[in-house]
């Protein structure tokens, strides 16, 4: 008696190319994810930067001063020192919007903020303009001034907000 076994052929090709089917969409699934990630790291990148470039600004023109005034307010100097002020090519004093450079004091203490921003990168064929937001914070206790700088690194344009948007901080105390 001879016993047929039809469909066992289209049952194991269905098989074999299920499998092959699952995993290749995970192989698609990873290589998506990994192109996600290395976006926002490149992001992230120029938003550290942003935020580097603005402290060391204010770490230049702080230390410039030693001795003859500062170019940062303090409570008992609730102006700054005279002068240009130049960081990536612009004096982060007098340029226009969207740099800005203001002055907040009280009896002990003094804060300047002041917006610079990057020359801007290409990134996956679109124009980014990474800049930094940061504030100069001096404290006088004891005699002594002690300065806090707190700069906001933004991978794109500082006054905007949406969902791409990467900001990174560094803080420096001395």
């Amino acid at each position: 008696m001879k016993q047929h076994h039809r469909g066992y052929t289209i049952f194991f090709a269905t098989l074999v190319s299920s499998l092959a089917l699952a995993i290749g969409l995970a192989i698609y699934d990873v290589t998506v994810r990994t192109l996600s990630l290395s976006g926002v790291t490149a992001q992230s990148q120029y938003a550290i930067y942003a935020a580097d470039t603005g402290a060391e600004c204010a770490l230049y023109w702080d230390s410039k001063y030693t001795g003859s005034g500062t170019m940062f307010a303090t409570s008992s100097a609730s102006t700054a020192a005279s002068g240009a002020a130049y960081c990536n090519g612009v004096d982060i004093r007098t340029a226009a919007a969207p740099t800005s450079f203001t002055v907040v004091s009280g009896a002990a203490y003094a804060t300047t903020t002041f917006t610079m921003q990057l020359p801007s990168q290409v990134y996956n064929s679109s124009s980014v303009v990474p800049c930094a937001k940061v504030e100069v914070g001096k404290v006088v206790s004891g005699g002594r001034v002690y300065t806090t700088v707190l700069s906001h690194g933004f991978n794109n344009n500082c006054g905007a907000s949406g969902t791409n948007r990467v900001e990174r901080i560094l803080k420096v105390y001395y």
